[in-house]
């Protein structure tokens, strides 16, 4: 029996043991199956995930990127604006013309330093009721002349353009084409059609620095802080919405002339001719065929007085020629240099330099010039809110202010040149009618 047993116990055993062990092979086949298909579904799942994310990553990032070159144009264009610029009175005025209400003056006097110390824009108002704007820079040259034309013209609707073309009268002394010159026009005026027009066709070699003058000007941050005046001006203005004295500069000075003035004869001299530069009479040439291809009525061009000497009497004769070329296409030209006698100034007092008026001659040629404008064009003052009056009311007080302050420097020997910024609006506001 005990053998039997045993066999049986065995075979038993065995038969158990393959039983169990194809009982664990039946129940591991379909959960490796299972895995398998799990893995595979998981794996699937997440190949489709990673396109849409590997998409929204490359999304992210380029969003990152462009917030990154806004920002830093962004700062670009406000250090250019603010900061790291060449800031002085040709900056401060040209800023100042856009702060101008649209069609809002009556006239606009556009040229060289003639323009803004000649004019009296707050004094005219006074007077005359014209509101009026100087848009003129230091030196200004021939080659801006069109251009700023176009600015004039994309923001105002002005009765008279007054255009003075001492910028056409420079002869071989490199003033036409200086760097400076040409900067004082652009770095001051909105990067637009008329400005990629004027670098189109006179930056030359140095296009990107007229493109971006921070790339000129990217070493004046070693001058702050200590000079930024204008940049507060210009601010200020901005703030304001409009300038006081609308672009005019002024030196408290009278002029000790130490040669001998050709004034009075210089209506004999009327005839008197001297050839222009070659660039400077095609480039005047350019501005007055514009201005007829334009149909502009409301354009005068004029040549504004000076104490002509000997050493400058060439200068005089070519301003007679640049009259000869402004009739040629139809234009007037009014010379107020060969009707020096009509215009009651006195070269003993009423200059601060051979070229410029002091504020006692400011105040008579304004008189003078608006009186013959009113003779010849039908020139008369447009409609105001009582906004647009309360600033020019008060922008013509800045005006008497100035007066009375150059007139107190000038009588204690003190001259000094006097253009609109912070400090001298300080200056004049103790000077207002209380």
């Amino acid at each position: 029996m005990k053998p039997k047993h045993s066999y049986i116990a065995r075979h038993s055993a065995e038969r158990n043991s393959k039983k169990a062990d194809a009982s664990e092979a039946t129940a591991k086949v379909p959960k490796n199956k299972g895995n398998a298909e799990t893995a595979a579904k998981e794996s699937k799942g997440r190949e489709s995930d990673g396109k849409p994310r590997a998409k929204k990553l490359y999304v992210l990032r380029t969003v990152k990127l462009l917030c990154l070159l806004l920002a830093l144009t962004l700062s670009a264009g406000l250090l250019q604006e603010y900061v790291l610029c060449h800031a002085d009175h040709n900056r401060q005025r040209l800023k100042g013309f856009y702060l101008e209400d649209e069609n809002s003056l009556d006239v606009v006097y556009m040229g060289a330093s003639e323009a803004y110390s000649d004019i009296a824009p707050g004094y005219i108002y006074s007077q005359y009721g014209l509101t009026s704007y100087i848009f003129a820079t230091q030196s200004n040259s021939i080659l801006n002349y069109k251009a700023q034309l176009k600015n004039i013209l994309s923001r105002q609707n002005p009765g008279l353009i007054v255009i003075e073309l001492n910028g056409a009268v420079y002869y071989n002394d490199g003033e036409t084409t200086k760097d400076a010159n040409l900067h004082n026009y652009t770095d001051n005026v909105p990067l637009d059609g008329i400005k990629t027009e004027w670098i189109a066709e006179n930056g030359g070699e140095n296009t990107a620095e007229y493109l971006f003058p921070i790339l000129k000007y990217h070493g004046v941050w070693q001058d702050i802080p200590n000079d930024m005046t204008y940049q507060n001006t210009v601010m200020k203005d901005q703030q304001r919405g409009y300038c006081y004295l609308k672009g005019m500069l002024n030196e408290a000075a009278i002029f000790k002339a130490t040669q001998r003035s050709m004034n009075n004869v210089l209506r004999q001299c009327a005839d008197g001719r001297q050839p222009l530069g070659a660039l400077e009479e095609q480039t005047l040439r350019e501005l007055l065929q514009f201005c007829k291809d334009e149909h502009l009525t409301n354009v005068v061009f004029v040549r504004f007085p000076h104490i002509v000497v000997r050493r400058t009497y060439d200068r005089f004769e070519r301003s007679n020629t640049v009259g000869d070329i402004v009739n040629e296409y139809g234009f007037d030209y009014l010379n107020y240099e060969v009707n020096y006698d009509l215009t009651g100034l006195d070269e003993t007092r009423d200059f601060y330099n051979l070229d410029h008026l002091n504020v006692y001659g400011q105040q008579k040629f304004s008189d003078h010039l608006i009186r013959d404008l009113q003779n010849r064009y039908a020139l008369a003052p447009r409609q105001q809110t009582e906004k647009q009056r309360n600033q020019w009311n008060l922008c013509s007080a800045f005006y008497n202010a100035y007066y009375t302050y150059s007139d107190q420097l000038i009588q204690s020997g003190t001259g000094r040149e006097l253009s609109e910024d912070t400090e001298l609006i300080k200056t004049l506001s103790a000077y207002l009618p209380r």
